[in-house]
């Protein structure tokens, strides 16, 4: 346990480092995602040993079947954006975004599965076959409904949430309150890292919310809303989680 902790500690750190440096070079967000993520996302895999295929599959899933329909959905309200260097899908959806999606889902399930789960099982779960049915059949219907009437798949952070977090939580966790115990780390954890990189993401110009918002608050003179905190911070990483368990892991 110790050594576990020397362990967050040492990531914690990192990417407290690794931000510092973004914040007084001002590299472009593309780089920063790079500088501070992706290093500590990769050790931390590399400490898995049965369940990294379990993690790569489903990361990769979700980011290709499920972000860049998120990403349409919010980019049609303008919740939330991101400098960009490279070419935007459909000229509006950042490529940026969805390489942090794909390290956002990695990342907190590679730390769930070492820090809390064990790292016990390479197994597969059965299910794994309805996560990818489930989601072929949402971003083809919201793809769908984009090229016939943009407005009907518009939402707002909130609604977003609901939809896609909030209602597939409520779903998954019913069946297994337990479970909620074992997200009190991640969610911990990866609230930390969050604010701290969206901090200075912020300051820097790297991301902004040009949207509307429920609780917008002013943070160093821009606008922040506390709906990110509920909803990013909180409950992505524990429906994240919950889905994963289900559809992946052994739902334990």
């Amino acid at each position: 346990m110790n050594k576990k902790r020397v362990k967050i500690l040492g990531l914690l750190s990192y990417i407290i480092l690794a931000s510092l440096i973004v914040y007084f070079t001002k590299i472009p967000y593309l780089y920063s995602i790079i500088l501070v993520l992706i290093p500590p996302a990769i050790v931390n895999y590399l400490w898995l040993k049965k369940s990294r295929k379990k993690v790569l599959l489903f990361s990769i899933c979700a980011t290709l079947l499920f972000s860049f329909a998120v990403e349409l959905m919010s980019r049609l309200t303008n919740s939330w954006d991101v400098q960009s260097v490279l070419p935007r899908v459909l000229g509006f959806l950042p490529l940026e975004n969805i390489l942090f999606s794909f390290i956002n889902f990695s990342w907190v399930l590679s730390f769930y599965e070492y820090f809390v789960d064990k790292d016990s099982t390479k197994k597969i779960s059965k299910n794994f076959k309805y996560l990818i049915i489930i989601f072929s059949i949402f971003s083809l219907a919201i793809f769908t409904l984009y090229f016939y009437d943009p407005t009907i798949v518009a939402m707002d952070y909130i609604t977003l949430g609901v939809v896609i977090l909030l209602i597939p939580a409520i779903a998954l966790f019913s069946k297994n309150p337990k479970l909620l115990k074992k997200t009190i780390l991640p969610v911990a954890f990866f609230s930390i890292v969050f604010f701290i990189y969206e901090t200075v993401s912020l300051i820097i110009g790297s991301w902004w919310w040009p949207g509307q918002y429920v609780l917008p608050i002013n943070l160093f003179g821009h606008v922040f809303p506390l709906d990110d905190v509920i909803i990013w911070y909180f409950l992505s990483t524990i429906t994240l989680i919950g889905g994963y368990e289900f559809f992946s892991d052994d739902f334990n």
